[in-house]
């Protein structure tokens, strides 16, 4: 599927859940990095009592939130810091257990793609990828799979109902609460210590498919809003979409 170029000529700031702030301010970042609005976010999850839990729980409750099928999502995005709204359209690939690739039309760059396959992940223009890796996390979490950050120091679980909400706290001591119904995520917070730094909120249809993903980042005051406009599901993808070039 080819992508269209966005329209405008000013790429957002790095936003969103731990965006790395080193080297040029790249617009794809909108794409895959939450941006935010100007009042803080809500919690996404219930008071309660949370219990440590072993990091080994967590991680197979995260594996049943892997994709069950390969999907195609044609999806349009937008952007919005309140000075200078950007938007673009793209695909993505989504393939089992754990392959991801994005690839959209945005302003000034033109074209970028980003890979995420098991532990590996390449991007054009390269640069990209060193920016996103610290918040791999977020980009799975947009699509509805929740992926362990790469450093766990403590896992923490609480169940109301029908809910089921995992704390995680990371060697950057960045805090991440998800909010899960079943196997299925409906919302997440980062924050650090009391500081709130994001939010991302899933919409989904009726089949329990996500059509709407809204990440917020309330240090950078922007909103990012990705929907999805069509999704073929089955089959599989050819394995060189997944390979460097």
């Amino acid at each position: 599927m080819t992508t269209e170029p966005a329209s405008g000529a000013r790429g957002p700031g790095s936003g969103g859940f731990r965006t790395p702030r080193p080297g040029p301010r790249i617009p794809i970042l909108v794409v895959l990095l939450a941006a935010a609005c100007s009042r803080p976010p809500a919690p996404v999850v219930p008071e309660g009592v949370f219990v440590p839990v072993s990091p080994g729980e967590f991680r197979a409750a995260a594996a049943r939130t892997a994709p069950g099928v390969a999907s195609l999502l044609a999806i349009h995005w937008t952007y919005d810091d309140g000075d200078a709204p950007l938007s673009g359209r793209g695909a993505v690939h989504l393939a089992p257990p754990d392959s991801l690739r994005l690839d959209v039309g945005i302003p000034i760059v033109g074209r970028a793609t980003l890979v995420l396959a098991g532990d590996s992940a390449w991007s054009r223009p390269g640069s990209l990828v060193q920016q996103v890796l610290p918040s791999r996390s977020l980009v799975w979490a947009m699509f509805g799979v929740v992926r362990p950050p790469d450093s766990m120091v403590s896992v923490e679980r609480n169940v109301l109902a029908d809910h089921r909400t995992w704390r995680v706290a990371d060697g950057d001591g960045i805090v991440t609460t998800l909010e899960l119904r079943g196997d299925t995520l409906l919302g997440a917070t980062q924050a650090r210590g009391t500081q709130a730094l994001g939010r991302l909120d899933l919409t989904r249809d009726a089949a329990g498919m996500i059509v709407r993903a809204e990440a917020t980042d309330v240090e950078h005051g922007a909103r990012f809003t990705v929907n999805v406009d069509h999704r073929e599901m089955g089959g599989a993808f050819p394995s060189e979409i997944w390979r460097r070039p």
